[in-house]
């Protein structure tokens, strides 16, 4: 039985590093992205499996974007070039075309983010 514990807490603490060297990456990766304008980060979800985008945006258009999604904490951020270019309009209004259910929920929901973020800021800038 104590063979057991010690194999699952040692399981488990590599996955928890792994996990953290992930998001570590992927924060590398957010930050690279803040050179091409301000950075929205959206969650996707489907059966338990989660994707996230991070949009780089500047004047309401995407300049660079990386998509995480996979199975295994070895799931690297990667760029997707179909979004550079299109106003954040044409995202939040539904799935872009060519992108997984996760994925365009992901990109909807961190494009609405920067809707949302956009009107609080004139709502402050009214008041």
């Amino acid at each position: 039985m104590m063979t057991f514990t010690l194999v699952f807490a040692g399981l488990w603490a590599t996955q928890m590093l792994m996990s953290w060297w992930q998001s570590k990456r992927f924060l590398a990766d957010i930050a690279a992205l803040r050179s091409h304008g301000v950075v929205f980060i959206g969650r996707g979800k489907r059966r338990g499996l989660r994707a996230y985008a991070a949009l780089a945006l500047r004047d309401g258009v995407v300049t660079d974007s990386r998509i995480l999604n996979g199975y295994t904490v070895f799931s690297r951020a990667k760029a997707c070039p179909a979004l550079t270019g299109l106003p954040v309009g044409q995202l939040t209004e539904g799935p872009v075309g060519g992108l997984d259910h996760r994925t365009a929920q992901a990109v909807t929901h961190a494009a609405t983010l920067y809707v949302e973020h956009n009107a609080r800021k004139r709502k402050v800038a009214a008041a």
